[in-house]
Formats: C-alpha cells, sequence, structure tokens
C-alpha cells in the first residue's frame, strides 16, 4: 500500500514538472533568431547601438513580445533616443527590441522605421557612469539668486529648483553627459528633500559646488564629522536655530574658543546620544593633535537625562556641575590657552529619525599641540 501511494505521489510530480517544462519552453514570443545585446542594460555607452525614428511625423510603433499590442508610437516621442536591447526576425524583416533612456518604455519595432545614431533633437544622454570618480560625494548650489533646476533625463521638465534648497547637501548618485545642439554638458543625478517629499533628477555640473552646504538656516542638525573647518562649524552653531544651548553654554568659556577637531573627539568619544535604529555605540576618534583633554563626563549626563528640561533648566545645572568639578566661573574665564568641544542636538525630531527624537550631548576642552 506504501509503495501505490508513493507511486502515486511520483507520478503526480512527475506529471507537475513535465507541466512546468513545457510551460517554460513554451513562452510566446512572435520573433525568431533573438539575440540579445546587453551594452545598454550596463551602460556601456561607447558600445551601445542607438537609434531615431526616420520620420518624426509617421507613426512607428513599439509592440509587446507576441507582436499581439501596441506599446507606444515613436511619433509620439520625436525627441527619444532609442537603444539597442536585442534583434530578432520575424518573417523575412529585421525588428529590433529597442529601450528610451529611462527604460520605461522597451519592446519591438520593424528596424526599417528606424535610423542609427543619436537623436539631433533634445537633449540625448550620451555617456553614464557610477562608481567612486562619478557616484559619489556630496554637492550643495551656493546662490540663491541663480536658477538651478533639477531635470528629467529627457531634459524637459523643471522638477524643481534647487536655489530655494540651499541648505541641503545633495549626494551624487551617478554622472551623465547630455548633448544638445552639438555641444556637451555634465549632470549629475541626485536627490533633494521637499515638502511634498523627496524629488530626484539631473542638474547641471556647473551649478553645484562640492561638499556639504555651508548655508545653515533652517538646518535641523548635521553630523559633526560634515564640516570642513572651524568656521563652518561656528557659521553653523550661529545660523541653526536649533542650536541655541549651544551657544548659552560656549558663552559659560568666554575666552576658550570652539575647535573643530576637539568637537568631533568630544562628541564620538565622550558624548551621550540617542541610539537609533541601524546605528551602533559611538566610536572613539583619535585624539591625535590634542592634549590634556578635560572631558566633562557629569555635564553630558546630566543633558541627556535631562534632555526634556528647558534650556533654562539644562543651563542652571550645567553650572552647578562644572562649579562641582572644579570649573567655576572665574577659573573657566581664565581657560585662554585651552580650546573648547562642545556639539549637541538638543532633543529633536531630524530627518533620519523616524522614530522620534533625537538628542546628542558632549562637551569637553583640551590644549592642541
Amino acid at each position: 500500500m506504501l509503495a501505490i501511494i508513493l507511486s502515486g505521489v511520483a507520478l503526480t510530480l512527475g506529471i507537475a514538472g513535465l507541466s512546468s517544462q513545457a510551460s517554460a519552453s513554451t513562452t510566446k514570443t512572435a520573433f525568431s533568431n533573438i539575440k540579445a545585446d546587453a551594452t545598454f542594460e550596463y551602460n556601456q555607452y561607447t558600445k551601445v547601438t542607438a537609434y531615431h525614428a526616420k520620420s518624426t511625423k509617421q507613426s512607428a510603433y513599439i509592440w509587446n513580445d507576441t507582436h499581439t499590442k501596441k506599446l507606444s508610437n515613436l511619433k509620439s516621442h520625436p525627441t527619444y533616443t532609442w537603444f539597442q536591447t536585442a534583434t530578432a526576425t520575424k518573417g523575412n524583416a529585421k525588428w529590433i527590441q529597442v529601450s528610451n533612456e529611462s527604460q520605461t518604455i522597451k519592446g519591438w519595432i520593424w528596424s526599417g522605421y528606424l535610423k542609427k545614431g543619436y537623436n539631433t533633437q533634445g537633449y540625448q544622454v550620451i555617456s553614464k557612469r557610477f562608481g567612486p570618480c562619478y557616484g559619489e560625494g556630496f554637492y550643495h548650489v551656493t546662490s540663491s539668486q541663480k536658477n538651478a533646476y533639477l531635470w528629467d533625463w529627457s531634459h524637459t521638465k523643471k522638477r524643481v529648483n534647487l536655489k530655494h534648497y540651499l541648505n541641503q547637501s545633495l549626494l551624487r548618485s551617478h554622472t551623465v553627459v547630455m548633448q544638445h545642439n552639438g555641444q556637451k554638458g555634465t549632470y549629475y543625478y541626485t536627490t533633494v528633500k521637499t515638502a511634498k517629499g523627496d524629488v530626484s533628477g539631473y542638474v547641471s555640473a556647473s551649478l553645484v559646488e562640492k561638499g556639504y552646504s555651508t548655508y545653515y538656516a533652517g538646518v535641523t542638525a548635521r553630523d559633526p564629522l560634515t564640516f570642513a573647518t572651524t568656521a563652518n562649524y561656528l557659521d553653523y552653531i550661529k545660523q541653526s536655530k536649533y542650536q541655541k544651548l549651544t551657544q548659552e553654554i560656549m558663552a559659560l568659556f568666554p575666552n576658550t574658543p570652539v575647535d573643530l577637531g576637539l568637537s568631533q573627539i568630544a562628541a564620538y568619544t565622550y558624548g551621550a546620544k540617542t541610539i537609533e535604529d541601524g546605528d551602533s555605540d559611538l566610536d572613539p576618534l583619535d585624539q591625535s593633535g590634542y592634549t590634556d583633554i578635560v572631558p566633562f563626563k557629569s555635564v553630558v549626563a546630566y543633558l541627556y537625562n535631562h534632555r526634556t528640561a528647558s534650556n533654562a533648566t539644562k543651563i542652571a545645572g550645567v553650572k552647578k556641575l562644572l562649579a562641582a568639578a572644579g570649573y567655576p566661573a572665574a577659573k573657566r574665564a581664565k581657560l585662554t590657552d585651552y580650546k573648547l568641544g562642545i556639539y549637541n542636538i538638543n532633543n529633536i525630531s531630524i530627518d533620519n529619525n523616524g522614530e522620534g527624537k533625537t538628542a546628542w550631548y558632549s562637551l569637553a576642552i583640551g590644549k592642541t599641540n
């Protein structure tokens, strides 16, 4: 009886397997002798075969694999360049599978409707490159007076004007070269945060500068490692409305100038921070270049434990703890040969934390070598 049952199972599985194989081997297509071309898919623009419509007035349809549905009409896209992704035959005719640059339209078209080469109308992407030299790094817009549009891939739709987002640092995803009227221009693909959500597109490389934005008004928080100089960091503290507590603590050390390097060390080595999903504990930084560092651990712990308190309450507590640590106002006023390391996120909601508020406090003094 067991053998019979097993045989039945085997027979059932065998039939199912044959059915699956038959289905896979009879995938419907109206085309023969199909030869794939992956140069466009792999962004090999020096090897791609590009086409454009012979006529912008004549209907020339792109079809699905079974030649039963019209997917698009070349006449509706007079400025598009079409990239070859495969070749085939249908009867005695040569057909080409093509895709537009954004890969939103892909299908088969009779080769007689096409002419080799990039379209001479509109903007054409003739190069796309990724990797460290072309797809990394932050950039920013420097002028609120000059338009800096973020365009779609065809350079026909303005998605947003970046001059209204001076305080954002734009991460470059990749780089393209666009050709227009015989002239070539370099564009970066990036994303900007707007009130309606993230918006992505291409901006001319000539309209942005490398590095993080140095316009800090409206910025909720910036990681201390993203500042290039102490002057940049001080501008941030001065311009951001969320840095009032930092300004008040700085005033407690009237003759001790803020130092970016020491502030980074204070934040990462001695700071107290809300741990968010995906975060790990803070990694201590190398302290080369600094000596006699005095971290005010009791102050940092107090600020973090009282992160929901008012600034007035926090400052009162900080004064008491500094005095208890041997640094009353009179002594603090004499710390002219020291530098101040300070970095705070004062219990606020920031863009990359959707689960609540972030608090990060740090304070230290030290000398430079």
